[in-house]
């Protein structure tokens, strides 16, 4: 018997780093496509942060949503995102985080009133709900952190069930702007959204690929896109480093989770599996019956060749002259200063087509240097079915 293909599209937050994902997805619905003559619209996409809001337009319009995505990263100017005046530059550092918008007061540096409009209003929602209830999209899952319980909630919208687990909730519901806007609010930079009498903020807190609810959904096949560069030892800092520099490596920490090792954790399972079937005919027949259902999940993995902060400096230090006054300023701070050869956390906040192009296109060129194995995913035939 044959398990049918679940194609999952895995999607992780960064900031301006989601450019990379979208530079992926034009390869993958374009070049990829018209290649190897393949349908590349997944069955459930599982995003966080950025990555949610980068799902959000692929669920809803395949190829043309990839196409969106292209054009708004080749073009988008900070003043898009966020509003961060002079004003706001030469207020108290204490009363930095006090943000009143027009969706609410909150905590955070930048007022982000510009994306949430553009989220309103840009995403085809409609269109995104009606593939899923045509199931043309299985579910579409959102993730972000509950404040109050600091849980990891999954939003679900779609023909999915998933189960409590010790450190996350799911929420099965009609996903919408406020969904993925509370699953981008990086804490301490953009203010939290209250849904259902309860603030959330950025899912990346405690889940920021989220693989793990698309498996126990029924994936078992993955397209997970990363946003930051593995790094070696050889990488790191010989000076002492700067306290933006501290500060980038605390949110690397705290919103980058280690997706390797889910990765290292579905490889090691699939090899047991695989062996157990060819030792034992009814080895997985067991397994299901006095476990759960197992199943091989083949995957690829795709994150960026290039360190993004290091990309940022440079972008930024040949372009800052040309931002506004006190987002260049805010920025620079954030930098590191002129001498600082990386810039994590500012490159989580740099909206600007100069960086997020080129970060879009090295996502491009890193899915065509992995044109057979995303073919693979894509083409190979239905898995046996495990149970």
């Amino acid at each position: 018997m044959f398990h049918c293909p679940m194609l999952g599209l895995i999607l992780a937050g960064g900031g301006a780093r989601g450019a990379y994902e979208a530079g992926v997805l034009r390869y993958v619905f374009t070049t990829l496509a018209k290649r190897h003559d393949i349908n590349p619209n997944p069955d459930l996409i599982s995003g966080t942060s950025v990555g949610a809001l980068n799902g959000a337009w692929v669920g809803a319009r395949g190829a043309d949503g990839a196409s969106q995505l292209w054009e708004f990263w080749q073009k988008v100017t900070i003043d898009q995102v966020y509003n961060f005046s002079a004003a706001d530059f030469l207020r108290r550092p204490s009363r930095w985080l006090e943000r009143t918008t027009e969706f609410g007061e909150g905590v955070g540096i930048f007022d982000p009133t510009p994306l949430y409009r553009l989220i309103r209003t840009s995403v085809p929602w409609e269109a995104l709900h009606a593939r899923i209830d045509r199931r043309e999209l299985r579910a579409f899952m959102v993730s972000a952190t509950d404040v109050g319980s600091g849980r990891t909630r999954i939003f679900t919208d779609g023909n999915v069930r998933l189960r409590r687990a010790a450190t996350s909730t799911p929420t099965a519901t009609r996903i919408g702007p406020e969904h993925c806007l509370a699953s981008a609010a990086i804490p301490f930079i953009f203010p939290g959204i209250r849904i259902g009498g309860r603030y959330f903020v950025d899912g990346a807190l405690r889940q920021n690929t989220p693989l793990s609810p698309a498996v126990e959904a029924g994936v078992n096949r993955a397209l997970v896109i990363g946003v930051k560069r593995l790094k070696s030892e050889e990488d790191a800092p010989n000076s002492s480093p700067s306290p933006a520099f501290l500060a980038g490596k605390a949110l690397n920490a705290l919103l980058l989770d280690p997706i390797e090792e889910n990765i290292r954790r579905i490889d090691a399972l699939n090899e047991l599996m695989r062996w157990g079937q060819s030792a034992y005919p009814d080895f997985m027949e067991r397994l299901r019956g006095e476990f759960k259902p197992y199943q091989i999940v083949e995957h690829v993995f795709l994150r960026p060749s290039e360190d993004l902060g290091r990309m940022a400096a440079d972008i930024f230090a040949r372009s800052r002259d040309d931002l506004p006054w006190a987002v260049s300023r805010l920025l620079g701070s954030l930098s590191g200063g002129p001498d600082q050869k990386e810039a994590d956390l500012m490159s989580y906040l740099f909206f600007d087509h100069r960086f997020t192009g080129a970060v879009e296109s090295l996502g491009y060129e890193d899915a065509a240097r992995e044109d057979e194995k995303l073919a693979e995913l894509f083409t190979r035939p239905p898995l046996p079915r495990l149970h």
